[in-house]
């Protein structure tokens, strides 16, 4: 059960995490150098010519990587709004 509701909890989570992030990104240097030099980089590896075998297992890496990241970021958005919803429930403006 615990899954389930974990399950559920991410999947809403997710969708908004996304919109929110939509918004705050629009704001955020440090985002727009960080996805500058990641697709710099991306440009460079492309460039590379790399053997096939070897441009897929990178590739493999990567979106491994990006799975991890993704799920590590679900996780911590839930644990953000668990705080929130904790220092509410201490203030006593919201009742768990």
């Amino acid at each position: 059960m615990i899954k389930d509701i974990l399950k559920t909890l991410k999947a809403l989570a997710s969708k908004r995490r996304e919109l929110s992030l939509i918004e705050v990104r629009k704001y955020d240097s440090d985002y727009e150098q960080a996805m500058g030099k990641a697709v710099e980089l991306r440009d460079k590896y492309e460039e590379m010519g790399l053997k096939p075998e070897d441009k897929e297992i990178i590739e493999a890496l990567l979106d491994s990587l990006d799975e991890v990241e993704i799920a590590q970021v679900n996780l911590t958005y839930l644990a953000g709004l668990a705080d929130c919803l904790l220092i509410l429930d201490r203030l006593e403006l919201f009742q768990l």
